[in-house]
């Protein structure tokens, strides 16, 4: 939106850096010299007012010419420089590219010899999504001393995390993005038959051989597909275990649906508890909306429609925040409340202390049954009663016939019915809510099941089940049996033992609404967003044919209560 629009209603407003001038000027292709003697290229949206300023810097695989927004020139008319930084390897950037590999040294060097600069003030911060936020995390992990703030949007977490692995599941769509990111420069388009047809490719066995079916080289993607645990290789392309060594004002941005969501609402907390002193611990921000990866475009997904509040005035804001950490404007924003999150289903932003709410409880919702769960026409039950005798739930799962659907994360609050009417999906429906009941906050799981393979796949979603009937997908979460311990050292099942696998479901914001109901869905798979199972407890899954079928029980009884557990806020 334009700066001058209206503003975000629950964020408090104050005056920005004015207009220094209303042209600007571009410079092309500034060599900057790596550590290493490797040159990356450089673009600079400058004011045509000469002087030293504060730089915003983006560092992006997607071609820098493509990313001069119109609001990274407005910046540069109210006193910014804009970098535009190739990443290595890719477009005008020297070097071989490898995804998250060099973005630690290569961004602390490109930012140290911007800050060395006549036409830099000393200041610098870094903006951009997706990929290019985690540039940023990436560069703030080698702590560079001119860096001062960094606006990272839908940043993804630590690779190990999200992407392109989840819990030991593998986000196939990953695979597309491997296909661009195999060249140099943009040689593809959407109507690419090779992009066009590449989720077909998502059936071959072993994963690892997607690359080769689609007729792609990709060293590092063949190096991937022989890490299937979290080691040293995830590691040195990770950042999160350097919050407590950044010095960085952050202002994350993201929203309930971004495929990359836990990445904003994880740094802020590990920020905000690892900050060495009260002024880097003020300068974190969150804000979390009503959408999908692409923030901040539509107030409606899926027929759903969040309002007018939906769209904000996310520029002003950002401004407001490089105003304060990158020219030292005393505009007050360190001492607003820090995390602002859109409430769904009350469709109103809620102003709070911290994340996760310090009001919000913590409420088990325990699964219920006669062992007759199957699908949402199944006895399936959920309420805060723990169980008393009640026989376990089973299904079968096929690797070869997976429950699976086409829709995405990304896509939405998308209506979950057709991939429930199947057998090997249990569905635990409350009763019809009369009151509203809010929560806002992360979400964890706690299965007790066994299984018949040495191996296998959890993944469970939350849904506000609308009177209508549809079944609007809010959050998931999942886990590779064998990493119940540690996503370092697997440990594969012994058939038909119980264990207790206990795992993160992301987290969401929702007035379940009088008349609605919530369900919680359990099964092995969800294809083709991951990778599925084999269930043959091979040593990598990834570079596994041998399938097994595998039936899995869900026990909820007493000692053995299997529960979602949701932050439930009483306001």
């Amino acid at each position: 939106m334009p700066l001058d629009d209206t503003t975000f209603p629950a964020l408090p407003t104050s005056s920005v850096s004015p207009r220094i001038t209303s042209t600007t000027h571009m410079q092309h292709d500034l060599r900057v010299p790596m550590r290493d003697g490797v040159d990356l290229s450089l673009d600079l949206i400058r004011p045509d007012v000469p002087g030293s300023y504060p730089v915003i810097l983006l560092r992006t695989p997607y071609d820098k010419t493509r990313a001069r927004s119109p609001f990274l020139q407005e910046l540069a008319r109210r006193g910014y420089i804009i970098a535009l930084n190739d990443l290595r390897g890719r477009f005008n950037s020297d070097g071989e590219f490898t995804p998250y590999i060099y973005d630690t040294d290569d961004g602390y060097d490109v930012i140290e010899w911007i800050a060395a600069q006549e036409w830099c003030d000393g200041n610098v911060g870094m903006a951009g999504g997706s990929c290019v936020a985690r540039t940023q995390w990436l560069a703030a992990a080698a702590d560079p001393p001119h860096l001062k703030a960094i606006v990272p949007v839908v940043s993804p977490p630590d690779a190990y995390l999200n992407e392109p692995i989840t819990h030991g599941c593998f986000l196939l769509p990953v695979s597309e993005w491997m296909l661009w990111m195999g060249r140099r420069s943009w040689q593809i388009t959407d109507a690419d038959p090779v992009y066009t047809y590449m989720r077909p490719y998502f059936n071959t066995l072993p994963l690892a051989n997607i690359a080769k079916a689609a007729g792609i080289q990709s060293r590092w993607w063949d190096e991937w597909m022989q890490h299937p645990n979290l080691d040293s290789y995830w590691k040195r392309g990770s950042y999160m275990h350097d919050w407590k060594r950044m010095s960085v004002s952050a202002l994350n941005i993201s929203g309930w649906w971004d495929m990359n969501f836990p990445g904003a609402h994880l740094n802020f907390s590990g920020m905000r508890e690892h900050a060495r002193s009260d002024q880097l611990r003020l300068g974190q921000k969150l804000i979390i909306g009503p959408w999908p990866h692409r923030v901040n475009r539509t107030r409606t997904l899926n027929g759903l429609d969040f309002g007018e509040q939906a769209i904000i005035n996310l520029e002003e804001y950002q401004l407001r925040f490089y105003d304060r950490w990158l020219k030292g404007v005393e505009n007050g924003i360190e001492h607003e409340l820090p995390v602002h999150v859109f409430v769904l289903g009350a469709n109103e932003w809620w102003s709070e202390p911290d994340w996760p709410l310090p009001d919000a409880e913590n409420v088990q919702f325990y699964f219920h049954s006669q062992g007759r769960a199957n699908s949402l026409l199944g006895d399936g039950g959920l309420s805060t009663e723990p169980p008393g005798d009640e026989p376990a739930d089973s299904y079968q799962y096929d690797p070869l016939d997976p429950n699976g659907m086409l829709w995405r994360i990304d896509d939405g609050p998308v209506d979950d019915r057709l991939p429930s009417t199947r057998s090997d999906m249990l569905c635990y429906t409350s009763e019809v809510l009369r009151e509203p009941l809010t929560i806002v906050g992360p979400v964890s799981v706690t299965l007790y099941a066994a299984s018949s393979a040495r191996d296998t796949d959890w993944h469970v979603r939350l849904c506000d089940v609308h009177p209508d009937g549809s079944a609007r997908f809010l959050c998931h979460g999942m886990l590779r049996a064998r990493l119940r311990e540690s996503f370092e050292q697997p440990q594969l099942l012994t058939p038909g033992q119980v264990y207790e696998f206990t795992f993160g479901a992301d987290a969401c914001g929702v007035r379940f609404l009088p008349g609605h109901r919530i369900r919680v869905e359990v099964t092995s798979s969800w294809f083709p967003e991951y990778d599925r199972n084999t269930n043959s407890g091979a040593d990598n899954n990834f570079l596994d044919a041998q399938v097994v079928v595998t039936t899995n029980h869900i026990f909820h009884e007493r000692g053995k209560a299997s529960h979602i557990t949701l932050p439930v806020v009483r306001r």
